[in-house]
């Protein structure tokens, strides 16, 4: 794998990324594991296996999604439950959505707010029954914050505990994963990648969510929120991958990365992105069609590939750079760079 280390440190030495960690899976154990560059572009702190990074939308699925599912599997929510049960103050357009649809982002709800920003203030759910639906629920996929937002507030409302404090409690804890949560700057911990410069306090933000929308919201959010270590994700992507530590079932598993809506409008499980469609996708070339995966605005990205037994986990904070970073572009080269390293390895 130095081809794939040589190309990475290639990217920071050109200013490309300020640093990364990645994490390669296969044969039931951490294939590859690389950890470059720096936390920031303004200090001296390495990345580490320590660092923490904002993981930004995978929070939607390794904190919202796998709460859903080990519900599901206890049999307290159903995917066709309509979230008007649940939110009997919800206005008759909304109230027959789906949590499926809100998982494979079919509501209908936009994508996201026409204003956001960290000094603003968030009234919920309120906030969610004044959004005009774009277009009649479970007919098209509009990828969409708001519908994982609601989700969290969901999860909240069923068990009776805050998202972060049921997520540490059901999901992070069995799984052995001791460095993911939220809010880590209000736990001491200072080896943090950093996101983006900030205009109100005039630096760059570190250990406080990134995201607007979750940070007015007191940075625990169903859509965004989470700090986590790439090893950390290793856990969480063996689960899927193996069952080990033992959390879903696989009945759940195979739910969730089934194909739940029509490919022309978007190819979706529950949460995941699912890989098979024509279209250039951030796994590169080299996945297996029923791979499937997620990314996050940050930098961050899973992808699992249960066919070739491979599960890739690259972090890395190119939004510290400023929004118009090149890790679209980057992050297939990437992949593609692993599988074919790894396919190299076994035909040796």
């Amino acid at each position: 794998m130095e081809d794939v280390k040589v190309l990475l440190q290639d990217w920071v030495d050109k200013g490309l990324l300020p640093g990364a960690a990645l994490r390669v899976i296969h044969d039931q154990r951490i294939w590859y594991t690389c950890d470059l560059g720096k936390t920031s572009i303004t200090g001296d702190q390495s990345v580490t296996a320590e660092t923490l990074f904002d993981l930004a939308s995978l929070t939607k699925v390794t904190a919202t999604l796998p709460a859903l599912l080990l519900l599901f599997q206890e049999g307290s929510l159903a995917p066709d439950d309509q979230i008007g049960t649940y939110f009997p103050d919800c206005p008759a357009d909304k109230s027959a959505i789906t949590i499926s649809q809100l998982l494979t982002h079919t509501s209908g709800l936009p994508a996201d707010l026409a204003q956001r920003r960290r000094d603003s203030q968030i009234t919920l759910p309120q906030l969610l029954f004044q959004q005009e639906l774009l277009n009649a629920p479970g007919t098209q996929v509009i990828y969409s914050d708001l519908g994982m937002i609601w989700l969290g507030l969901l999860i909240e409302k069923v068990t009776g505990e805050k998202l972060d404090d049921y997520v540490a409690k059901y999901i992070f804890k069995p799984l052995g994963m001791n460095h993911t949560f939220y809010c880590p700057n209000t736990c001491g911990f200072t080896n943090i990648s950093h996101t983006e410069y900030c205009l109100l306090t005039k630096k760059y933000i570190a250990g406080e969510v990134h995201d607007e929308k979750a940070f007015v919201m007191g940075g625990v959010a169903g859509h965004a929120g989470l700090f986590s270590t790439a090893d950390d994700l290793c856990r969480y992507a063996m689960s899927w991958l193996y069952g080990i530590p033992p959390l879903l079932t696989e009945e759940w598993r195979k739910q969730a990365v089934h194909w739940h809506t029509v490919q022309a409008s978007g190819s979706r499980g529950y949460g995941w992105e699912l890989n098979g469609s024509e279209t250039p996708i951030s796994c590169g070339s080299g996945f297996h069609p029923s791979s499937y995966g997620h990314t996050g605005f940050t930098g961050t990205s899973i992808w699992i590939d249960p066919v070739q037994d491979l599960a890739v986990i690259f972090l890395t904070n190119a939004v510290h750079l400023g929004r118009n970073h090149q890790l679209r572009q980057l992050r297939p080269l990437l992949h593609d760079a692993v599988t074919a390293q790894l396919h190299k390895s076994l035909t040796e």
